[in-house]
């Protein structure tokens, strides 16, 4: 009885660790943006791109995959309820499928894999008495793999259609609390649609309620499995065999892999600066591909002015609320950016308007999904920064290609302090709207605004650790092009890090939390 309690406690302090380390590898490595991007291509090839998760759920069944991992990330990428669903389609597809592959085409290699052991001939005499219970007993607390019992059920009295019905609803279960586990951590990786606290808590309660219902009826599934006659057999050992050595097995086997996850937590850990690139912003080579055009057509961000100075607030805060009531001059703008002669423009011209249209085009964004946000994060993924959706002189743009369009062909980073992305975390719109006249005093301004702000830029008191916004993490490549470095990017604009600098001290980097909550002055802190 003791051991058979540290056995458990080991256990499930195992899956303790690995849960943790699960969680820090997902905030260390932005899977999050990952997922959105393959959301993103399943979700833009609408029924298909179901049809063909679908489809390679069948194919890892019938090749005896582990479909755990898919399971998990049916839940990330289309929540508990859809995911649930593409599961259960494709495991009881890929379960019959393999039943009929075990009966008619590979009948004597299941046969030789499963004969003369104890566990599988106990099933087969169980099947043969209460067949469809057995399944389903066995679909909730299975004790034999569920890939490799697929083939063997095949093999069994029990037919086709009652199998797969059985299957598909005691199968389910199980089902709901994998795609459930892999929603709730998408949630703690961040790339859940709400950070707000009421939020996580209806996550937290829903796994708990739903982990303690799987466990109710698998401990039920096994008392009525251990009441069957000749059922028991299942869980014999061979003659010869110790019976604490098999009963340790589990548990070490949940030991060694909590122990490969924390130490590749660690590892992960020390080298999180370099993963956190991974699915990140492209790099790009830093041109000044534009030349001045003095005689050529200007373009006016007039009627863009009129709404940043109307309804944007000091430090960059913005009346939602107001702007949603009176659009017109935000959807005139637009109207005129799709008619601007792009091509014709000059350098400071086209710079001064994809910033503008970058901000604007993000503010009738929001504008579209309030006040039923809290974030951008939100929207869903494919109508958000991939949306091939805005009009620049004739051509259609998602805000992801303006995005690199400013940063590789205008070789002056400054412009990640001026395009906003309706969140906290980013620099602040301008009570003004940008201008080819005054780009670079307007650009200058800016840099320096959101470097000398202890909301994007901190020296911690001892002067060892310099806390700054993940904007210098995600296009550090940018930076170090423009000036060597990070830190020596900073410094150009903040002459506290300078005389650090030039002091001899450098500071470690530490990257901020990214705040993606809406910049409404509904947020702007007391």
């Amino acid at each position: 009885m003791k051991s058979s309690h540290l056995q458990s406690s080991v256990q499930w302090l195992s899956v303790a660790v690995i849960i943790a380390c699960l969680i820090v590898l997902l905030r260390i490595v932005p899977v999050g943006v990952g997922l959105d991007k393959l959301h993103v291509y399943l979700a833009s090839m609408g029924v298909a791109g179901i049809l063909i998760y679908i489809a390679i759920y069948i194919v890892a069944t019938i090749c005896l995959i582990p479909g755990s991992a898919l399971t998990l990330l049916a839940g990330v990428l289309y929540g508990p309820i859809i995911g649930t669903v593409v599961v259960s389609i494709g495991a009881t597809m890929g379960a019959a499928g393999a039943y009929l592959l075990g009966r008619y085409a590979f009948r004597s290699s299941v046969e030789r894999a499963t004969g003369g052991k104890p566990k599988f001939a106990a099933i087969d005499r169980a099947i043969g008495k209460n067949g469809p219970k057995i399944v389903a007993l066995l679909r909730l607390s299975p004790m034999v793999p569920f890939n490799l019992s697929n083939y063997f059920f095949g093999l069994t009295a029990i037919r086709f259609w009652p199998y797969t019905l059985v299957s598909w609803i005691f199968m389910l279960p199980g089902t709901l609390l994998y795609v459930y586990f892999g929603y709730a951590a998408s949630q703690a990786a961040g790339s859940g649609r709400s950070s707000s606290l009421l939020h996580w808590v209806l996550v937290g309660i829903g796994l708990i309620l739903i982990l303690i219902v799987t466990i109710y009826i698998t401990h039920l599934a096994k008392k009525a499995l251990a009441s069957e006659e000749g059922v028991t057999d299942m869980t014999s050992t061979s003659p010869g065999t110790s019976t604490k050595q098999v009963s340790w097995n589990r548990p070490i086997i949940f030991a060694l892999a909590a122990f490969l996850m924390l130490t590749l937590t660690a590892c992960s850990w020390v080298n999180r600066n370099v993963l956190s690139g991974i699915f990140g912003p492209p790099p790009v080579k830093l041109v000044n591909k534009f030349k001045s055009n003095p005689n050529g057509p200007q373009f006016s961000n007039a009627l863009f002015n009129k709404v940043v100075s109307h309804y944007v607030q000091k430090d960059g805060w913005v009346d939602y609320k107001g702007l949603a009531a009176h659009p017109q001059d935000l959807n005139a703008y637009i109207a005129e950016l799709a008619k601007a002669p792009f091509d014709k423009l000059g350098r400071n011209n086209k710079l001064a308007l994809l910033i503008n249209a970058y901000n604007a085009f993000t503010l009738h964004l929001l504008l579209k999904y309030y006040p039923n946000i809290n974030s951008i994060m939100d929207i869903p993924a494919s109508a958000r920064w991939v949306f091939v959706h805005w009009n620049i002189g004739g051509k259609l743009y998602s805000l992801d290609q303006i995005e690199l369009m400013l940063r590789k062909d205008f070789d002056d980073p400054r412009i990640h302090f001026c395009i906003n992305c309706g969140s906290i975390g980013c620099p602040p719109l301008r009570q003004q709207a940008y201008e080819a006249a005054t780009i670079e005093a307007q650009l200058e301004s800016q840099a320096e605004f959101v470097n000398n702000s202890q909301r994007w830029v901190r020296l911690s008191s001892n002067g060892k650790t310099l806390h700054l916004t993940r904007i210098y993490e995600w296009y550090s490549g940018d930076f170090r092009q423009a000036a060597g470095s990070v830190l020596k990017f900073v410094a150009r604009f903040n002459k506290k890090i300078a005389a650090e600098l030039a002091a001899g001290h450098k500071p470690a980097v530490a990257y901020k939390n990214y705040n993606w909550n809406l910049d409404s002055i509904a947020n702007r802190p007391g």
